[in-house]
């Protein structure tokens, strides 16, 4: 279950973002080998979606256990591939063991069919049919939350899955995978591969895929799109992300800065989810950022640290991209309040950095910076802020700070798919989030994530 049984030819070098050197490497699935991958899910199919829902549900359920179990291993192989701390690691074993947790629970319910008021003599139902095989395309920032939020769905729903694990954390997917064989899984119910692109799209442009769950950048989730239409295969698309928040002039700053700024500079800020543009109400402009630059994190350039603790960014290519955003919005006219210089040293670190008076027309703050960096800005009035709010291509999360009566209308006015008020967090999965315009579309999470593992059905009855 965890190694594909075809030869591997090429390979990838997996790198330690902590000392920028390679420290293991992956084998990548031979090309023209992704056919028979296809063809054991394909074989296994039936018989999987042929389970009772309770007793794969069951083995979902052992799953997260042998997970749990193994929070430990997990979380340092982990912190090795990723450069996460160590208590971000295992805050996110915890997370992806929760989400396994409840799709097993509430697979039953959210699978059970729903009967339908008689109508003209004829009786209806609703069912929900297993989509079949599911090609799971998991992204390296959070790949184990990432993959459980996927593969946890498709299993409960009757799919096998076919796991495009990301080549710069292949132990850390195997020892998520080898969990799920500890817990009986049927062989071939999962297949976990590494592979280069030609052949992802060829599994893509095959007819026997069911579904596709992508998390990645916009740019890459349009190509996954556009080459499953060609099938068409229907497809979950989690992307990119710009998440304005909004601090209104009676927002209590001793709970909100803390809370943001710990969001943001969680995994080095690198979060399609996370607090990325500050919106401040300009009465408070000034204390906002004198609190929040108290709060930005120390490089923890030695070994995973505590909570306070900030790892480095995945590779020296995503540094040198933050980088070049900081500079460009300074050399606009933005104030560098802390960081914004690479450190000397091994590594892909880079400083929690903070800008304050960003120019409307810099890039950071249309472009996602996927790194520690703080744009603040300041607005006069609501429709200024929302304006800004809604002034990317992304649309999320988004995230609000304030009264009710200050926040609760701004909130209902921008355009995200999750917009929290008064609260950080992450993916919670019972609820369903879902991106807009470049930030994709489909649901995962909630009775709707189960479901887009599915087929809707009507059965009518005369």
């Amino acid at each position: 279950m965890v190694e594909s049984k075809h030869v591997r030819r090429g390979t990838r070098d997996v790198i330690d973002p902590r000392t920028g050197e390679e420290i293991d490497s992956v084998g990548l699935l031979e090309p023209g080998a992704e056919i028979a991958v296809l063809q054991r899910a394909t074989a296994v199919a039936l018989s999987w979606a042929g389970t009772p829902v309770a007793r794969r549900c069951s083995l979902v359920d052992r799953f997260a256990a042998e997970l749990q179990g193994a929070t430990e291993e997990v979380a340092r192989t982990l912190c090795r591939e990723n450069g996460k701390t160590l208590a971000e690691a295992r805050t996110e074993i915890a997370r992806a063991v929760d989400t396994l947790r409840w799709a097993a629970d509430h697979g039953p319910a959210a699978l059970a069919p729903q009967p339908q008021p008689l109508r003209a003599g004829v009786q209806r139902e609703i069912r929900w049919d297993s989509a079949g095989p599911a090609l799971a395309i998991v992204a390296w920032n959070f790949p184990a939350v990432v993959l459980a939020r996927k593969i946890g769905p498709a299993l409960v729903a009757g799919c096998p899955v076919i796991v495009k694990g990301p080549e710069e954390t292949p132990r850390t997917m195997e020892r998520f995978v080898a969990a799920a064989k500890r817990a009986g899984l049927p062989e071939d119910v999962i297949q976990l591969i590494f592979a280069d692109p030609p052949e992802v799209q060829a599994l893509l442009r095959h007819p026997g895929l069911g579904h596709v769950s992508f998390t990645g950048s916009s740019a890459v989730g349009r190509l996954v799109a556009a080459t499953a239409a060609t099938v068409p295969t229907a497809c979950t698309l989690e992307l990119g992300g710009h998440a304005p928040v909004v601090v209104t002039a009676d927002a209590d700053l001793t709970i909100a800065v803390p809370a943001l700024a710990r969001a943001k500079f969680s995994s080095a800020g690198q979060s399609c989810g996370a607090p990325s543009r500050f919106i401040v109400a300009r009465p408070r402009y000034d204390e906002f950022v004198e609190r929040f630059l108290a709060e930005t994190p120390e490089l923890d350039s030695v070994q995973p640290g505590d909570e306070r603790a900030m790892g480095p960014l995945q590779s020296g290519r995503r540094r040198d991209a933050v980088h070049t955003l900081v500079t460009e919005a300074v050399g606009s006219g933005a104030s560098l309040l802390c960081g914004g210089s690479i450190p000397p040293g091994p590594g892909s670190y880079y400083p929690a950095t903070v800008l304050a008076d960003v120019p409307p027309t810099a890039r950071i703050l249309r472009e996602e910076p996927f790194g520690p960096v703080a744009p603040i800005i300041a607005y006069d009035d609501d429709r200024a802020a929302v304006e800004l709010a809604n002034g990317t291509e992304y649309a999320l999360s988004a995230y609000v700070f304030g009264s009710a009566g200050a926040a609760l209308p701004i909130a209902s006015r921008i355009n995200a798919g999750c917009v929290s008020v008064n609260t950080v967090g992450g993916a919670a999965p019972d609820v369903p989030l879902g991106g807009r315009q470049s930030s994709g579309y489909g649901y995962e999470g909630g009775v709707e994530g189960i479901r887009s593992f599915c087929r809707l059905k009507t059965v009518q009855i005369g």
